[in-house]
């Protein structure tokens, strides 16, 4: 048995369709010791009776109702209530490879990494490829500057210590996207790892919380505004607590 412990911190919202799917892929490759945290926004398609049937039959699955609804801060709520060695970030609807906990761990191993960030596709609803892999169509890798120009970060591809986790909360109010502050904070105050293998298959659909719509540059600028602001205040957070 591994004796490493980790967490999946997922957050779940009128997922009900694809959840079961997601849910077994993650638990059939969890160790008794392992957890899945899901934080749980109401919802209307049946997402809390599934949440709860998993809970009763296996202990592993922890429900977790946030108080403060919203994609960040359901995020939030579940990362709070991690305890692993090393926490996964999960969508509820896309599917792990088989091999996802055992490559991820050895590459935190190996590399002494605080962040892991692999590769995924897309798919459509079906679980069919429909892209190139995440690294070979979006340049995923190091760069501060590029990464903030125009984020490449996937929080379904991220994986991370407890020590970054202490650095990512509290998620700020209104940031951009809680994927992109997640990996600004990995970038900027730690180490990451890029694992080259496919380990997800992100799967597209008609209900993806993922905005497809281009934004104005008005509202980008602002955003990248706000997420300089709070980048400064939590590195300034960190330099006051080594003090």
């Amino acid at each position: 048995m591994n004796m490493e412990r980790i967490s999946v911190a997922m957050a779940a919202y009128n997922g009900a369709e694809f959840l079961s799917d997601q849910i077994d892929s993650i638990l059939c490759q969890l160790e008794p010791q392992d957890e899945l945290v899901v934080s749980y926004d109401i919802s209307n398609d049946g997402t809390w009776e599934l949440l709860t049937r998993y809970q009763a039959l296996d202990s592993r699955v922890k429900v977790y109702k946030n108080q403060h609804p919203g994609i960040a801060e359901n995020f939030d709520n579940a990362l709070r209530h991690c305890d692993g060695d090393y926490i996964f970030i999960s969508d509820q609807d896309d599917k792990w490879t088989s091999d996802k906990r055992v490559r991820v761990v050895r590459a935190f191993k190996e590399t002494g990494a605080d962040m892991v960030i692999h590769n995924g596709i897309h798919t459509n609803s079906e679980l069919k490829p429909i892209s190139e892999p995440f690294f070979t169509t979006f340049r995923i890798g190091d760069g501060k500057i590029r990464n903030l120009i125009k984020s490449r970060y996937s929080g379904c591809c991220m994986a991370f210590t407890p020590q970054m986790r202490d650095r990512v909360v509290p998620i700020p109010p209104k940031v951009d996207a809680y994927d992109r502050w997640i990996g600004t904070i990995g970038e900027f105050m730690g180490k990451i790892t890029y694992v080259n293998d496919v380990l997800l298959f992100h799967r597209l659909h008609k209900d993806n919380a993922t905005p497809t719509n281009p934004r104005s540059f008005v509202t980008i600028h602002n955003a990248r505004l706000n997420l300089l602001k709070h980048l400064y205040l939590r590195l300034k957070r960190e330099r006051n607590a080594r003090k």
